[in-house]
């Protein structure tokens, strides 16, 4: 078989999985995308109240590299009249043989991780919770508690944060699984979640260089404002009203991951300084860099937050 045929079939049988696939499993994802983002009555969490982040259970602090799928082989000249069914069953079994291999994929990327071990190797948890707890602006008394610690009296926020750096090295993607429990109920979560926050790029000659400064606190500084941002945006969930009564309207958001433009079709929640957090069509929430920066209302404040940062290092 001519090697530009056999692509041309790869083309074929990966679009018509992909249509039997998104037939089989949508109704299932989409009940479970809409349990993920539910949330009931609103919530008002004062200065009184005490709450804690319950450690994951491993230890070390999950970082991957991020993986690029590199589609340059694949030709899109046409697809020739062959039969489907033998591409499906054929090509598609070869393909997948050949090239789905996960975690060949995932080792790969990671490579771009290499410069940062030393920070990454002891770097845990509790370490990145309590950076984060020093950092959040939700209110009330904060503390962290072992994963396996009893339930206590009061509210309790499951976390499961991992992050992903990109492969040019200009940005850090937090992926950040939350659950939300009040106090007396620690069975059933108030609120559940998977929110997304997308760093700034950093436009730097040297990135390993830049985030691996003293040690590596650049690295670690900026995860830890992920994760505290995400934390705040979830109380911000619960403290609003029904998700019903959001008034933004799915729409098409370019937007920046590292040196690279993405686009997520969903609708905006806020705007602030050059940046947007959405709530995409599955329910999840995303804070990401918008890929156009347009007029700011907002400007002085963050003009005042960049000069302070840049004063604190």
């Amino acid at each position: 078989m001519r090697p530009a045929l056999a692509r041309q079939m790869i083309q074929t049988a990966l679009a018509v999985a992909a249509i039997t696939l998104i037939i089989a499993m949508s109704p299932a994802e989409a009940a479970r995308d809409a349990q993920s983002g539910e949330r009931t009555a609103p919530v008002r969490l004062g200065t009184e109240q005490n709450w804690s982040v319950r450690l994951p259970e491993v230890d070390k602090v999950v970082y991957k590299g991020e993986i690029i799928q590199d589609n340059r082989n694949v030709e899109t000249d046409g697809i020739h009249s062959i039969d489907v069914l033998y591409s499906l069953a054929f090509v598609t079994g070869k393909y997948i043989k050949e090239y789905g291999k996960d975690e060949e994929l995932q080792t790969e990327a990671d490579k771009v991780l290499l410069p940062y071990q030393a920070a990454l190797g002891n770097f845990t948890y509790r370490e990145l919770v309590q950076r984060g707890l020093d950092k959040t602006s939700v209110d009330g008394s904060k503390k962290w508690v072992g994963f396996n610690s009893p339930s206590v009296a009061e509210w309790v926020v499951e976390v499961t944060p991992s992050f992903t750096l990109t492969q040019d090295q200009s940005a850090i993607v937090l992926n950040n699984h939350i659950s939300i429990y009040a106090p007396g109920s620690p069975s059933e979560p108030l609120y559940k979640n998977l929110i997304r926050i997308v760093s700034d790029p950093r436009d730097e000659p040297d990135p390993a260089g830049f985030w691996m400064r003293d040690g590596g606190e650049r690295l670690k500084e900026e995860s830890a404002h992920l994760f505290a941002r995400s934390l705040e945006i979830a109380w911000g969930e619960i403290d609003n009203a029904s998700r019903k009564d959001d008034p933004a309207r799915p729409k098409t958001i370019r937007y920046r991951q590292g040196k690279s433009e993405k686009m997520e079709r969903a609708g905006v929640i806020d705007t602030r300084c050059n940046r947007v957090v959405i709530r995409t069509l599955r329910g999840w929430l995303m804070s990401v860099p918008l890929a156009e920066p347009g007029e700011d209302t907002t400007g002085n404040e963050c003009n005042n937050k960049l000069s302070k940062n840049l004063h604190r290092r």
